[in-house]
């Protein structure tokens, strides 16, 4: 059975070299104990990808967002479980979330700087919003990525 789940990335201080995402320590028993990882979790029967990224940062972080844009799904095969994430992002310029930090990344080194200390999945994610923002950011559009669409 594969899982559906729903993470969000929150991004600030976005800058032509680089930008920031927020992330948090898991905490479990098992290989991604301890590994940083972005706040999510298991979308309920009827919730949609986007509410549960949203429900999942306000329990997790303690902010709630008023939006969040969805960006890619992926499906990963972990040893004990398959899932299906849709990942999101939403730009957190004023968020004081808790129990995480903001990490730097770097647009030409990407999640590069990060090996090991994810699990395994987000290396592509990050390396993926990475590249979108800053295409954006080269075609003068960065504004636009954060527009809600209607």
């Amino acid at each position: 059975m594969i899982i559906p789940v729903s993470i969000i990335i929150l991004v600030k201080d976005v800058t032509p070299e680089s930008c920031k995402f927020w992330m948090q320590k898991r905490s479990e028993s098992g290989p991604l104990d301890g590994m940083l990882e972005f706040p999510g979790g298991k979308i309920e029967p009827g919730e949609t990808p986007a509410a549960c990224a949203i429900r999942e940062f306000a329990e997790e972080a303690g902010v709630r967002l008023a939006h969040a844009e969805q960006f890619k799904m992926v499906s990963h095969e972990y040893p004990d479980r398959s899932v299906c994430l849709y990942v999101h992002f939403a730009l957190g310029e004023r968020a004081q979330p808790k129990n995480g930090e903001w990490y730097d990344f770097n647009f030409s080194s990407g999640s590069a700087g990060y090996k090991g200390r994810l699990p395994e999945v987000n290396y592509e994610i990050i390396d993926d919003l990475i590249s979108y923002i800053k295409k954006h950011i080269d075609a003068g559009l960065l504004e636009k990525i954060w527009v809600r669409k209607s």
